[in-house]
Parts: structure tokens; C-alpha cells; sequence
């Protein structure tokens, strides 16, 4: 009987202290489950009169505020509606949230929280302690020594706030912080994406030049997206999905499924508005028919042989003695990087694979360690001539990571691809419903000052490169997505950075491409740079109508110098009318040295080799329009995408995921892999913080944007 009554005193006690709770001035909550070691605490319609008001952790019953298990915080201002809790290990799994008064007067209480302390976070959290502590800071500092695996998968952030004093936070004044997104390629509006999503609402994007997109260009050589008379020239195209040799299941590479994603969330935002939808096409990337135009061979049609009739019969082949030495090696490196168990496990989480790349590749000496060169000639002990002979049959020239092969011969191993319809600007352009209003066009940034005593980041500009005086605004944060090619060139007035991120901004290197694009239709157009690429348009698809059509793909190859890779649309197959042709991408050398050409000298000899290839129909049918374009002579870029030499993923990394002077650096060259839009021959760069090491990549944007959220 006396059990009984002691049961049914404390469900009146409880009852008695939750019709009390609704009755006191501050109201508590917590609305999501206590999964963690870190959670929001809601403060709602808190009354004047109660503050300021110190909120602890206790017994639901409790009368005194040093009963407490623990103090949360306490708060002063009367706009706060916000408190982070950080729930310490020996935390009762059973409680509430109490508020008291400057006389230990009760003036809030929460209903009774359950703490689940066999959650995988929170026994994630336990390991975590137990393998490295975080010291107390002024920010959270995004490092492996932080506990955080720089180079790996994904990061939980807000787990590293276990030993940071954290106070009253007003969620308004956090959200309302003036951030400036400094670029409006996809870096930018990716961040813009995340930062507006998460509430933030005071943003500019300040972009140099007049359109969206950066390195994601289009060219309509004749009429709009769909009169389809365009070629691409920045990135492509976009691998979705690999067949694993090891099963032949056919796997999804997931990296890529965050411009599916993105391109989903713009038409759900756009409302399906048809201005601004962004639909998804087959990409041709390999056509059987494709010319192989080496050592002036060509069949009795007067047609270069294909590259099926080639394979086929090696008599259509110049026939080269080749040291069998160097064959072997050759095959050696191809094995290591295109060994189907790494490829089957980027396609499945590339951030796992290249950290597992980092840490065992090349049989545990570390990937990032050794060169290519150095890893044949200094570790494998080949001689300087078979080194040099085999490394020119491989992709890249010797001096960086095998990583590089590692991901072209898994991803260039693609089943399936795809393209945006209409073109790739098709992405960007679905921002400007939401980025029109905010974003400063024609303003160069070139100057980037922080200033101590307001806490805050002026950024300068001048109108007019003749102006002598700047224009400036000052922010709360700059979002930084321009490239380190442009950022080098910037000045940063009483403003040090921490030596390796300095280095970083003047030390990556970038590569060069040039593409020439020659249309049935359309306007002189020009910009250039390593990456050199020229379009040209004729009057019909007359690759289609061979005796061995040519639908789609990059598979025509030919030795004349500067050419590299040919490349026919995948959109619009069989139409009649006119078509684009992207006769010219090249990079490396020869984009560096085609891009001293004027327009007219590049084009014509790019001209004269199509004819070369395909006959006079070339010469009959070119209608005089073309685009070319250099992205080394881009006065916006002044280079194509970001390509670490060795050892700079491990180094630089973990420099990009610290805040310094207010300063956030996002973008494709601060990303770690190759990750989402393609061009023919290497990926490519529009956002590495959007879309990977040279694509880029929306992963660097996301980190950035979160280490923003967190600061």
C-alpha cells in the first residue's frame, strides 16, 4: 500500500510540476529527439520580466537551481530565441530544462526529455573523444588534428562543438550577418543555394562580368537554347552510371547525382516555369563510326578509317616498333589505375576512395606521395627512357598524382551519360529568378581588406580600369569562389593569411585548353586560355549522312598538331538543317601555344584540318560562324581548371576548411577530386566547391557553406 501511494504521489508531483511549467513566464523546448551530444533548445515567448534567466539541466521536481546536473547558459538579451546545448557524457538519460531568475527564483520549465545515450551519434561521439579532444578556440578549426578527416567523407561539424563555451545565440542576428558569394559560377550560386536555404537572407553575389555561370558556357551560334546550334564550351557532359567488371553490375557513380539533385531542386523552386527548367538528354560520349586520322592514312572513299575498322585490322596503322619494356610498364600503370575494385569503389563514395587513395595507395606508400615519374623511375627503378616513353602512352605528363588516371580511366569507363538540353548555361541561368536582385554585375573585385576593430571584410573595386580611386563595401564574411589563377592577382592590405593558405592562392597550378567551335551558323565570338576550344557550324550534319554515320561522341582523333579531341552533338540526331561541330579541343602545350593565334589564324587552321578529315564537304559546307574559345585569355579566369602537383591535396586541404579574416575560400581548385561536369578530355572546372577537383563540384561549396553555418 505504501508502494502504491509513493507511485501515485510522484504522477501527482509530475502532474503538479507540468501545469505549473505552463504557467511560468519562459517557455522551453527542445523539438527533436536527444539522439546527440548536441541539440537547439527553443526559447518561446519568453516575458520581459524574467530576464535575465540562467537554464540548466535537472530533475523535473527540482526547487533549487544547484540541484542541477549542469548550467547551459544564461541569457541577457530579449531577442534571443535560441540556445545550443552541448549535452555532456554523463548526462542523466531522464530530465528537464529549467529557467531561474537572478534570485534562483524557477521562471521556466520543459517537459521531461528522454536523452538516448545508445544512438550511433552520440556512441560515435564517445569514440571520438576517446581518439583525440578538441582544445578550446575561437572557431571551429576544420583539421585533421581537430579530429576532422580533412581529405574523407563527410565531416560532422557541429560534433566539434563539445568543448567550445557556447552561449545565448539569437538565430536572427546570426542569419542576418551581410555575406558576400564573390563569383557567380556554380561555386557561388551553390553556396548561395545552401546559405539561403538555411535561412540566411542578407547575401550578395558579386560576379566580374555580366552572366551566371563562370566556366559553364554555352555558345549559340545561331538563335536561342532550342533552335540547337550550340556546343559547349567549358564542361559537357555528366557520367552517370559504370559496369563493374568484377560482376558486371551495373553501379551509379553518386558523386555525379549532385547535379541531378541540384537540377531536381531548381525546377521544384522554378515551379516547372518552361524559361527555366532544366531536363536531362543521352549523352553520346564513344561512336564506332569515329575517324582515326593518323600518319595521313585514309581509305579509297577518301575517309580516314574508323576507330572499329582500326581495332579490327591493324594493317589501317602506321606500324611503330616499340620497346617491349616499355609496353609492360604501360600495361603496369594502366593495371594500378584502372584496377575495377578502386573504380567499382569511387563510383560508390569517391570522397572514401580517394582518402583511401591518400592513405594505402601504391601498395601503402601513400598516393599523394609519389609522383608519377618519381614512383616508375626513383621507386620501380626503370630507366629515365623507358619511364619517359611509358608515361607519354598515359594520361598526364608525369609529375602528378596517379589519381588523376585513377579517376579518367574510371569515369571515362562510363555506360551511360547525360547532358542538359538546350545547353549547360541551362543550370546556371535556373538562379535568376532567385539571384537576380542580389547579385552586382560588372564589379571586379581586386582588392580584400579585413578590418579588426568592426570584424568585418571590405572588399574594393574601381568602376573603370582607368579610375584611380576604388569603390568599396564591407561584409561580415566573403564567400570566395574565384579562382586562385584571378585571387593571386588580388591585393590584401593589412591582411595575413596563415602561410599555407597564402601558398596555396599563389601556388596551384592550373592547366591550359582551347576549344574551336565550328557552326553551320553564328557570330565571331571569342575568349581563351590553356583549355583552347573552337566550334564551327556548316550547313548540315553531313557526318551523318557518311556510308558510316557518325552519331554523336568525341571518337574522331588525328595527329595534326593542336587539334586533340572531336567532338559532334549528341541532341537532335538526324535533323535536318544546320549543325555545330566542336572541331578543336585541345589543352596543355598546345592550348598554351595556339592561344598566341588571332582568331581568324586559329580558326582557319582548325578549318583546314576538318577538311583534312572529312573531305571537301567541309570546305562546300561551313557557313562561316564559329565560336573559340580560350580560358587563358579570359581576363575572368586567365586559366582552366586547378591541377595539384603531388602533395598538394594533403597539404592545402585542410588549409581551405579554416575561416581566416572572415574569409572563406570555395571553388574547384579548393575541392579534393574530379567530380561532376565534363569536358571531352579532362573533366571539368566550373566548381570544384560545386562540383569537384576540375568539374566543380558542389562538395567545397557545401563544406564552405557549412563552415560558415557553424562560425
Amino acid at each position: 500500500m505504501l508502494g502504491f501511494n509513493c507511485v501515485a504521489l510522484l504522477g501527482l508531483l509530475g502532474t503538479f510540476a507540468k501545469a505549473r511549467s505552463v504557467n511560468l513566464p519562459v517557455k522551453l523546448e527542445v523539438k527533436a529527439a536527444l539522439n546527440s551530444r548536441t541539440a537547439n533548445v527553443h526559447l518561446l515567448n519568453a516575458d520581459r520580466s524574467a530576464y535575465p534567466f540562467a537554464v540548466t539541466y535537472g530533475s523535473c521536481h527540482s526547487t533549487d537551481q544547484h540541484e542541477a546536473h549542469h548550467t547551459l547558459s544564461t541569457v541577457h538579451e530579449q531577442d534571443t530565441d535560441r540556445l545550443v546545448w552541448i549535452l555532456p557524457e554523463d548526462i542523466n538519460t531522464s530530465g528537464c530544462l529549467s529557467a531561474w531568475s537572478a534570485s534562483h527564483e524557477l521562471v521556466g520549465r520543459s517537459e521531461q526529455l528522454t536523452v538516448n545515450k545508445d544512438s550511433r551519434q552520440w556512441k560515435k561521439k564517445r569514440e571520438l573523444d576517446q581518439a583525440t579532444r578538441l582544445s578550446k578556440r575561437e572557431s571551429i578549426l576544420m583539421t585533421n588534428a581537430s579530429g576532422i578527416d580533412a581529405e574523407g567523407p563527410w565531416f560532422d561539424g557541429v560534433e566539434m562543438l563539445k568543448e567550445k563555451k557556447i552561449g545565448a545565440v539569437s538565430v536572427k542576428q546570426a542569419k542576418a550577418k551581410k555575406i558576400a558569394i564573390v563569383g557567380a559560377g556554380m561555386a557561388g550560386l551553390m553556396t548561395f543555394l545552401c546559405l539561403n536555404m538555411s535561412g540566411f537572407q542578407n547575401l550578395e553575389i558579386i560576379e566580374a562580368g555580366q552572366r551566371l555561370g563562370g566556366r559553364v558556357h554555352t555558345a549559340y551560334l545561331e538563335g536561342g537554347p532550342f533552335d540547337y546550334q550550340y556546343q559547349e564550351m567549358g564542361p559537357t557532359r555528366f557520367p552517370e552510371t559504370i559496369q563493374y567488371t568484377g560482376s558486371n553490375e551495373t553501379l551509379p557513380i553518386n558523386d555525379q547525382r549532385l547535379v541531378f539533385q541540384l537540377a531536381d531542386v531548381m525546377n521544384q523552386l522554378n515551379k516547372g516555369h518552361p524559361n527555366f527548367t532544366v531536363n536531362f538528354i543521352p549523352w553520346i560520349q564513344r561512336s564506332p563510326n569515329g575517324l582515326y586520322y593518323f600518319n595521313g592514312i585514309k581509305k579509297p572513299n577518301g575517309l580516314p578509317p574508323t576507330v572499329t575498322e582500326v581495332t579490327n585490322n591493324k594493317n589501317l596503322t602506321a606500324q611503330i616498333l616499340i620497346d617491349p619494356l616499355v609496353t609492360s610498364v604501360s600495361d603496369l600503370i594502366t593495371d594500378l589505375a584502372c584496377d575495377p575494385n578502386t573504380t567499382a569503389a569511387a563510383a560508390k563514395n569517391i570522397f572514401t576512395a580517394h582518402k583511401a587513395w591518400l592513405d594505402t595507395g601504391l601498395g601503402g606508400l601513400g598516393g599523394d606521395d609519389w609522383s608519377e615519374f618519381a614512383y616508375i623511375h626513383n621507386y620501380l627503378k626503370y630507366s629515365l627512357n623507358v619511364t619517359d616513353q611509358a608515361l607519354a602512352t598515359v594520361p598526364g605528363d608525369g609529375e602528378n598524382s596517379f589519381w588523376d588516371f585513377i579517376y579518367e580511366c574510371g569515369y571515362f569507363s562510363a555506360t551511360e551519360w547525360r547532358t542538359i538540353d538546350g545547353g549547360l548555361n541551362r543550370l546556371p541561368y535556373s538562379f535568376y529568378p532567385h539571384v537576380d536582385s542580389i547579385t552586382k554585375m560588372d564589379r571586379s573585385i581586386e582588392r580584400a581588406e579585413f578590418l579588426p576593430k568592426t570584424n568585418q571584410v571590405q572588399l574594393s573595386w574601381k568602376k573603370r580600369f582607368t579610375d584611380i580611386e576604388f569603390q568599396s563595401a564591407t561584409y561580415d564574411y566573403a564567400m570566395i569562389s574565384v579562382p586562385f589563377s584571378k585571387v593571386r592577382s588580388w591585393r590584401f592590405p593589412n591582411t595575413l593569411f596563415n602561410p599555407t593558405l597564402r601558398d596555396a592562392i599563389s601556388a596551384v597550378p592550373y592547366t591550359a585548353v582551347c576549344k574551336a567551335r565550328l557552326s553551320v551558323v553564328s557570330l565571331p565570338v571569342l575568349s581563351c586560355s590553356h583549355q583552347l576550344q573552337v566550334a564551327l557550324q556548316f550547313e548540315t550534319r553531313f557526318w551523318e549522312h557518311y556510308e558510316q554515320p557518325i552519331f554523336g561522341g568525341c571518337s574522331t582523333t588525328t595527329d595534326i598538331p593542336g587539334i586533340g579531341s572531336i567532338c559532334y552533338p549528341s541532341y537532335k540526331l538526324n535533323a535536318t538543317g544546320r549543325g555545330v561541330m566542336l572541331a578543336s579541343y585541345t589543352d596543355g602545350d598546345f592550348g598554351l601555344r595556339f592561344s598566341s593565334l588571332t582568331d581568324e589564324e586559329h580558326v582557319q587552321y582548325v578549318l583546314n584540318a576538318m577538311i583534312e578529315i572529312h573531305g571537301p564537304a567541309a570546305r562546300k559546307q561551313y557557313t562561316g560562324r564559329y565560336n573559340r574559345r580560350c580560358w587563358l585569355l579570359d581576363p575572368l579566369e586567365t586559366a582552366s581548371w586547378a591541377s595539384p602537383s603531388i602533395g598538394m591535396h594533403k597539404l592545402y586541404i585542410p588549409a581551405y576548411f579554416k575561416t581566416e579574416n572572415n574569409m572563406i575560400f570555395i571553388g574547384e581548385h579548393t575541392s579534393f577530386l574530379c567530380l561532376g561536369i565534363w569536358h571531352p578530355g579532362k573533366c571539368a572546372a566550373p566548381a570544384r566547391a560545386w562540383l569537384g577537383r576540375r568539374s566543380q563540384g558542389h562538395n567545397a561549396d557545401i563544406y564552405g557553406s557549412l563552415h560558415k553555418y557553424l562560425k
